[in-house]
C-alpha cells in the first residue's frame, strides 16, 4: 500500500519539475529574443573605456538636442519663422534677434527663452539656430570644442546638412563654412591635441576633430 501511494507522489513532483523547467526555458528563450531582436541603442562612440567627463558632457547635449529636437520646441519655434527660409536666411534671421553678451540675461537653453532674454554666448547662439532650422525640417547639430584636461566646452557652433554634407556653421561669430576659422583662436594650435571637437545629435555623438584640425 505504501508503494502504491508514493508512486503517485512521485510521478506528481516530477511532473511539477517538468512543468517549472519549460516555464524558465520559456522565460529564457524570451530574454534571448529580446536582446536579438531589441538591442540597446548606445550612444555612436560612447563605450565604455572613454573617460567619465565625456560622457557627461555627451549626454547633456545629447539631452539639449532631445530638446530641440521634440515636437513642442519645433513648434513653438515654427510660429516665429518665415516657413520659406532656408538655412542661410535663418543664419541671418538669427543675428536680428539676439546679440552676443558675455554675462548674458540669464543661461538659458531653451530657444524660445533664449529669444526672449535678447541676447547670449556662443552655446545660447548656437542653440537658437539649431532648434530654427530643425523647426523648419532641416538637419542641423551642435558642436563643441572641448579642453579633454576638464571635459569642458570651450566654444560651441553648429553644423547643417546642406547640399549632402556636414557645413561649418558659426551664428555667435557670423561664419558661414569656414572649418579653419579657429585654427587662428588661441586654443586652436591645440585642436586635435589637448582639444576634440564633438558632434552631438538628439541620441549620438560624433568626434569630428579631423574637420577642425589643420591639415
Amino acid at each position: 500500500m505504501k508503494s502504491r501511494k508514493t508512486r503517485p507522489r512521485k510521478r506528481g513532483q516530477n511532473r511539477k519539475w517538468v512543468i517549472a523547467g519549460s516555464i524558465l526555458l520559456s522565460i529564457a528563450v524570451l530574454l534571448t529574443a529580446t536582446f536579438v531582436w531589441f538591442p540597446s541603442k548606445t550612444p555612436a562612440n560612447n563605450t565604455a573605456d572613454e573617460p567619465e567627463g565625456l560622457k557627461m558632457l555627451a549626454d547633456h547635449y545629447m539631452t539639449v538636442m532631445r530638446n530641440l529636437n521634440s515636437t513642442q520646441t519645433k513648434t513653438a519655434m515654427a510660429s516665429l519663422l518665415n516657413p520659406n527660409y532656408n538655412q542661410t536666411d535663418l543664419f541671418g534671421w538669427e543675428q536680428t534677434k539676439l546679440t552676443f553678451a558675455n554675462d548674458p540675461n540669464g543661461f538659458f537653453e531653451d530657444p524660445a527663452q533664449i529669444l526672449r532674454s535678447g541676447d547670449g554666448i556662443c552655446v545660447q547662439w548656437s542653440e537658437v539656430y539649431v532648434s530654427a532650422c530643425l523647426a523648419l525640417g532641416y538637419q542641423s547639430r551642435l558642436v563643441a570644442a572641448v579642453d579633454t584636461s576638464t571635459w569642458s566646452y570651450i566654444h560651441v557652433w553648429a553644423e547643417d546638412y546642406y547640399n549632402g554634407t556636414w557645413v561649418h556653421v558659426d551664428p555667435s561669430d557670423r561664419v558661414w563654412n569656414n572649418p579653419a576659422r579657429y585654427q587662428t583662436w588661441d586654443w586652436g594650435s591645440a585642436i586635435g591635441l589637448t582639444v576634440r571637437v564633438y558632434a552631438f545629435e538628439d541620441n549620438a555623438y560624433h568626434d569630428v576633430t579631423s574637420s577642425y584640425s589643420a591639415k
